[in-house]
């Protein structure tokens, strides 16, 4: 998901100010109102940056490393699965940052839906790792 900047300037640095004032001038609701306080706003759409994926990565390998001898949950593919709590906990981030990181157009597709009996949403192991590795290759 995109986050919106907000982009402010003061109405009077534009060209066309005496003819923005004069307009609302004609309007009843603008009858008593500052010119001098008057600013024009926009809204900007991006794309977040995700920050430190370069580390998340090698937290992440770490960590499947560490926990491979574990039982764990798979998809049809044999991919682990995890839940928020433990890819917060291989990726090295806190559960903020990783909700951030989820609604991002890079991490967007990496839910797991093989599990459908479960209220708890799993994410692929595999996914997210090709995904983290994708948004780097991107960022150079």
């Amino acid at each position: 998901m995109s986050r919106r900047r907000k982009i402010e300037i003061k109405a009077s640095e534009l060209e066309c100010y005496d003819k923005l004032v004069a307009e609302l001038s004609k309007r009843e609701e603008f009858a008593d109102f500052d010119v001098e306080t008057l600013h024009i706003w926009a809204y900007e759409c991006y794309e977040q940056e995700l920050k430190g994926v370069d580390k998340a990565l090698r937290n992440l390998d770490r960590w499947l490393a560490a926990h491979r001898n574990e039982i764990y949950l798979t998809n049809f593919q044999g991919e682990r699965l995890l839940c928020k709590q433990e890819l917060a906990k291989a990726l090295g981030i806190t559960r903020p940052t990783l909700d951030r990181w989820l609604k991002s157009t890079w991490l967007k597709y990496c839910c797991d839906h093989s599990r459908t009996e479960d209220i708890i949403y799993y994410y692929s192991a595999d996914a997210i790792k090709s995904a983290l590795e994708e948004y780097l290759v991107k960022d150079r």
